[in-house]
This record gives C-alpha cells, sequence and structure tokens, in this order.
C-alpha cells in the first residue's frame, strides 16, 4: 500500500466512484480496514447511487480520469504526514468521521 491511495467504490447498478485518502494509516499492508471505512462513509457523500462494495486500487491511475482527481492530488502533495503514532491515530479518527476522504466527483454524462 502506497502513501496516498485511491479506493473505488462500486455502486449497485453498477457505477464506479473514486475516492483518495491517506494509505498505511489503519494497516500497512492490507487495504480491508479503509475499505471499510470508505464504504461507511458513502451516504454522507452525493454518490448519484447506492455504494456496495469499496476495494483499494492497485495505483492511483485506476481514479485518474475522475473530475477532481488532480485537486486531490494537488491536496494530498501539499500535506505534510508525520507518520508518527499520534499522526495516525489522529488522522484514523478523522477519516472514521469522513474527513480526509477526498470525493473524486462524477463524471458528467457526455452528449450525444
Amino acid at each position: 500500500m502506497e502513501d496516498v491511495v485511491a479506493v473505488e467504490v462500486r455502486l449497485k447498478g453498477g457505477g464506479k466512484r473514486y475516492f483518495m485518502t491517506w494509505g498505511r494509516v489503519q494497516e500497512a499492508v492490507d487495504g480491508s480496514a479503509l475499505e471499510s471505512i470508505v464504504l461507511d462513509q458513502c451516504p454522507t457523500f452525493d454518490l448519484g447511487g447506492v455504494a456496495v462494495k469499496a476495494r483499494l486500487c492497485d495505483t492511483l491511475q485506476d481514479a485518474s480520469r475522475e473530475p477532481y482527481f488532480f485537486e486531490a492530488l494537488v491536496y494530498f502533495s501539499q500535506q505534510r504526514p508525520s507518520r508518527t503514532e499520534t499522526w495516525r491515530t489522529s488522522m484514523d479518527r478523522k477519516m472514521r468521521r469522513g474527513k480526509e476522504l477526498y470525493y473524486l466527483g462524477r463524471r458528467k454524462p457526455t452528449r450525444k
């Protein structure tokens, strides 16, 4: 797992949405706790559907076509995480409250 990660959320009906957030906070390798946190917080975001599953992406590239990808990338690149246990505990609490989960938005339907 990387320091900044993307999480894919699958919607009932087949759509996908993406979040960017900190990796290695809850666990250095296993992303299941982070997936659960993102899925638990989905109802607080306007996803345009009901989230049914979250999956930690292999790379940020998976989310790179989303509307707010670059804004999120700039946000995270400007932060200076200390990676101390105090920082990780604080960040874990924030993430569980829906903070530090950067929703990358929905793509607008293409016009025909």
